[in-house]
């Protein structure tokens, strides 16, 4: 029916961050918003809609819709009194100005089988928090994000494409029922993960 790519968006930003400090203390921050208009920010049990599709679609693409989704992350860190106070936020989002949708592909069928791809970045992205919000950070800090991120951003790829090869993007109709329902068994874990 259709092929999927997935992107991952990643910001790292450090502001004054001169690593003199003994000790490192991180807040790790799941945001519920963004200031792009283009960016449908993941909020718990949010549903996309056929409408958020509003990208153009892409000629030369062997698919009939496209979902593009991503976990977006930066981070900043002030010293103060030998303690690096570091904080770090993410947020999942699908960007409807370059998702899209064939106008005669455009139903439940193929909104449910998108809806998972996002699901599925949302999951990792979680994922992706509580190995944060579980860390010990060194001084170090940078390359131990980036590392993170990297595992995750892997993790989430192959997850995408053992998805789409097992339902054949979603033409395998029994196949896309099972994933549909252990993917939102697995979604439904992740409340603690989103505001």
């Amino acid at each position: 029916m259709n092929t999927k790519y997935f992107f991952l968006i990643i910001l790292s930003i450090c502001f004054a961050t001169s690593v003199v400090a003994q000790r490192i203390e991180a807040t790790i921050i799941m945001e519920s918003r963004s200031n792009n208009p283009n960016e449908l920010i993941y909020k718990k049990g949010m549903q996309l809609k056929l409408s958020d599709f509003q990208g153009p679609v892409e000629a030369g693409m062997h698919a009939i819709a496209m979902a593009y989704t991503g976990v977006s992350l930066q981070y900043s860190g002030s010293n103060k009194n030998g303690m690096l106070n570091l904080k770090i936020q993410l947020y999942t989002s699908f960007d409807k100005s370059r998702s899209w949708c064939m106008e005669q592909h455009k139903d439940d069928w193929t909104l449910a089988h998108e809806q998972r791809h996002f699901d599925i970045t949302v999951i990792n992205a979680c994922m992706l928090y509580r190995a944060l919000s579980s860390f010990s950070f060194s001084k170090n800090f940078e390359k131990e994000i980036a590392e993170m991120q990297t595992k995750y951003r892997v993790k989430n790829e192959q997850e995408q494409d053992e998805y789409d090869k097992a339902t054949n993007h979603g033409i395998n109709k029994e196949e896309q029922v099972a994933w549909n329902k252990k993917i939102s068994e697995t979604l439904s874990q992740c409340d603690d993960c989103f505001p």
